[in-house]
């Protein structure tokens, strides 16, 4: 894809997600995480609803630019949650049974012309609608994130952003450009044609990459 395209792209992306999850490489350690925190920064200034996921601690020396900063250990696991308005019933107790991997819930006694439309069921736990790695060649470079984000790669929006050749060129859109000799500098100089603005603020955390 031209890189006209590809930055259209992404701004696109970037200004349609509504929540989004920022993972940095445990890896490439300090430069990554300051990228990932300048453009937390940015995406947040823009009214998105953003973290970082990244489960460790974080790397020394950047304590600086990360207060106020949403940091996660997980991605968060999802539950079918199944809920039942059994008002204006007599119903008063539930039980549960599991047969060829299936689960039956038991709620007694109720009437035979039960509104069945009273059961309704939902999915509760992380709805990122954009998940953007930085620095990530590949899910190996994620830690204990690695199980679920190679299974968010087939299901959510990925924005893969590295600037090392030897990444895998995994998720919906991939940037790699091996000529920035760091994310941090990657991100410096992508974020006005994604429709981004350094602030004081990210502009700390990506020179702080910059410099080490």
């Amino acid at each position: 894809m031209p890189e006209f395209d590809l930055d259209t792209k992404i701004k696109e992306m970037l200004t349609t997600a509504r929540k989004v999850g920022i993972i940095p490489s445990v890896v490439d350690g300090v430069d990554s995480f300051a990228a990932a925190v300048g453009l937390y920064r940015m995406l947040s200034s823009l009214g998105k609803d953003a973290s970082i996921l990244y489960p460790g601690t974080v790397p020394a020396g950047l304590e600086g630019i990360t207060e106020g900063v949403n940091v996660s250990t997980s991605m968060g696991n999802r539950s079918l949650v199944v809920s039942i308005d059994y008002s204006g019933t007599t119903a008063s107790k539930v039980n549960y049974t599991t047969e060829n991997d299936t689960l039956y819930f038991y709620l007694t006694p109720v009437n035979r012309d039960f509104d069945l439309s009273k059961v309704k069921t939902e999915i509760t736990g992380p709805d990122f609608d954009l998940y953007i790695t930085v620095g990530v060649q590949s899910p190996d470079d994620t830690g204990a994130l690695k199980e679920q984000l190679s299974i968010e790669i087939t299901k959510s929006k990925v924005l893969n952003i590295d600037n090392n050749s030897l990444n895998t060129r995994f998720g919906s859109v991939y940037l790699v450009d091996a000529s920035m000799e760091s994310l941090s500098l990657l991100m410096l100089n992508k974020a006005p044609k994604w429709g981004l603005v350094i602030d004081q603020r990210s502009a700390k955390a990506l020179t702080t990459g910059i410099s080490r």
